[in-house]
């Protein structure tokens, strides 16, 4: 069984307009990724695409970079895992309700943190060393983790109007945020926040399902969203104008990550992911 889901992995070039495009295969609904120079990690939230249910078959993968799966699951027996970040050796991931971190030199759990009345923990960054910003969609906060203490406290509240926060992004004093709204039925914006006074300032017009959200090389924001029946896209926002990038739709397109020189799309729905020369 093993076997044929790495044969899977193998990837396949595809051709998306103007854009150079690979496919790799083999995942279980793959919500997020993060890379860290010569390793890819990949959160997936399991064999179903049931993002909130605590059934104990997510799991991380782990590839490296042209794609391959080195470990399909890396650090398993998760829930639904999804946004990660790294400081040092640990790996920092959210699993629905609990923030977790994980040393990758030897998988062990190192930190574990249960959020009080969580309902959809989504992503993470890093503030400082000993400080993350969590999302939570289902509520609207993003906390404020402290590493050290293992304690947290709601650094904000969003208003249902931008969208529960998903994607999150920090330029120096500034919180970007992909807003997407959990019952499907609205849609959320795309925001900014300063981190010193928590004035809060509307980037886009558009109200969408919002999910990831990364700089470019050029420090455009390039933020995916969900469309409409599972045609999802990317938008990259210059000059006050969204600009969708040209590629087939996406089922699925959750937390991107951009290396530098490619950008990283889960396609959630589909079970694959593709990467993007930009």
């Amino acid at each position: 069984m093993k076997k044929s889901i790495l044969t899977l992995a193998l990837f396949a070039f595809c051709s998306a307009s103007a854009l150079e495009v690979q496919e790799f295969k083999g995942f279980a609904h793959p919500e997020s990724i993060y890379v860290d120079e010569s390793v890819v990690y990949v959160s997936n939230v399991g064999k179903e695409l049931t993002p909130l249910n605590k059934d104990n078959d997510g799991f991380i993968s782990k590839l490296d970079s042209d794609g391959k799966i080195v470990e399909l699951e890396f650090i398993k027996n998760l829930n639904a895992p999804k946004g990660m970040s790294k400081i040092g050796d640990i790996l920092y991931v959210v699993d629905i309700d609990i923030v977790y971190g994980f040393n990758v030199k030897n998988k062990k759990e190192i930190f574990k943190l249960p959020i009080k009345n969580a309902v959809f923990l989504n992503d993470i960054v890093v503030l400082n060393n000993n400080t993350l910003l969590v999302s939570d969609t289902g509520t609207g906060y993003i906390h404020k983790v402290f590493l050290k203490d293992k304690k947290y406290e709601n650094f904000i509240h969003l208003d249902s109007k931008y969208g529960g926060p998903n994607g999150l992004l920090i330029d120096k004093n500034t919180l970007f945020v992909a807003g997407y709204d959990p019952s499907d039925k609205t849609g959320g914006k795309i925001i900014s926040i300063d981190l010193n006074t928590k004035k809060i300032q509307e980037l886009s017009n558009k109200i969408e399902q919002f999910d990831g959200i990364v700089f470019d090389q050029s420090k455009n924001l390039l933020v995916s969203s969900w469309g409409k029946d599972l045609q999802g896209y990317i938008y990259s926002l210059k000059d006050n104008k969204e600009i969708k990038l040209d590629l087939d739709s996406i089922k699925g397109p959750a937390d991107m990550f951009f290396d530098g020189k490619y950008l990283w799309v889960p396609k959630m729905a589909e079970n694959t992911l593709i990467k993007v020369k930009l």
